[in-house]
């Protein structure tokens, strides 16, 4: 969130002594991530110890709190988890807000520059041990598992189209948006295909499913200045899936902020792994139509959502098809691997009008 959330200072204070039994000194809004829910603050108790405050609006998965504690309990060094109450736990509410707080911890989350090798190779051992964690005898009755179901994707898109993409006039905004949107609509309809064919591949034969972060990107990775260490934030869309959904954004970045295709720093962390090519090209067209689509909603449909996060999601829309971080060739590029019967048209095909 670029814009800080709409709660009077003195509630939060008020809350975190109450329920944390945390003095605050100082707190600070920091206008981080592409979340337009979700809002973060440094705060810094009267003893001197530094804080990270996540305020969220809206439903709350309980399972983004549940799974990290459970994981840093069994040993799992680079899993950030909340820190309890004094009722021990591990979130707290204020009016529609769910309030968690995390340990803070000094280092960079930017995409440039990015990982170097060697945090890479950190994050491959952290994912080794993440995904083979077993799951606790009781399980997490909320924690949602892979379906392989993109019905909702295509129902929609197909109502963002009817009511808004069809339509004329709005704010500047608005009109850019529907502007871009028209351009890339034949690609966005060939994403959408290209999930209804590999899904009814997966639901098939999909698996074994892990304990998956599911957006393991550079954004979400704190790495501490002049350390090869890695920790992992934000797991607000934790699931049991196959490895491959965590392998999306393997080798993003390099340190020197160019776009890295070598993988083999990863893999060295994480160890020999045979790559499910079905899964891999299915989740990496899900992720574009699903960032498409929480860019287009945040134009047209969040009246709470401010000009500066409305921009950013401009920018982040015209990202999934231009530029480095192109989700439709990555996409394309895991396709070529698949089956002939399988695989996705080439990109000067999608562009043929």
């Amino acid at each position: 969130m670029l814009e800080q959330p709409n709660i009077p200072e003195e509630h939060l204070r008020a809350c975190l002594r109450e329920q944390y039994a945390l003095a605050v000194a100082t707190l600070e809004f920091l206008p981080l991530g592409a979340d337009n829910r979700s809002g973060v603050y440094r705060m810094e108790s009267e003893q001197g110890t530094s804080y990270l405050l996540k305020a969220r609006s809206g439903s709350f998965y309980e399972p983004s709190c549940l799974v990290p504690h459970y994981l840093s309990e069994q040993g799992i060094a680079a899993v950030v988890a909340p820190l309890p109450t004094k009722s021990g736990g591990l979130w707290t509410r204020l009016g529609e807000w769910t309030l968690i707080v995390y340990p803070f911890i000094e280092g960079h989350t930017r995409w440039n520059p990015g990982l170097t090798d060697a945090q890479w190779q950190a994050v491959g051992t952290a994912l080794r041990q993440i995904h083979q964690a077993r799951l606790p005898a009781e399980g997490f009755p909320a924690l949602r598992t892979e379906a392989f179901d993109p019905a909702e994707y295509r129902r929609m898109v197909h109502a963002l189209e009817t009511e808004h993409i069809s339509a004329e006039g709005g704010s500047q905004m608005e009109q850019t948006l529907r502007a871009a949107w028209r351009t890339y609509q034949q690609t966005i309809h060939t994403g959408l295909a290209s999930l209804e064919r590999l899904a009814a591949v997966l639901q098939r034969q999909a698996g074994p499913f892990v304990i998956c972060h599911a957006d393991l990107h550079p954004g979400n990775i704190i790495r501490p200045q002049a350390s090869n260490e890695v920790f992992v934030i934000d797991w607000d869309d934790v699931m049991l899936a196959p490895r491959e959904r965590d392998f999306l954004f393997v080798g993003e970045t390099r340190g020197d902020g160019s776009v890295q295709q070598d993988t083999t720093a990863f893999f060295q962390g994480y160890g020999q792994a045979e790559i499910d090519w079905i899964a891999l090209t299915y989740y990496l067209w899900e992720r574009a139509i699903q960032d498409l689509l929480y860019d287009a909603e945040a134009v047209f449909l969040r009246d709470d959502v401010g000009e500066a996060n409305k921009a950013a999601a401009l920018k982040t829309f015209h990202a999934v098809f231009v530029g480095a971080s192109n989700e439709v060739d990555k996409a394309l590029a895991a396709a070529a691997h698949l089956p002939a019967d399988l695989r996705i048209p080439t990109r000067r095909h999608l562009y043929e009008y």
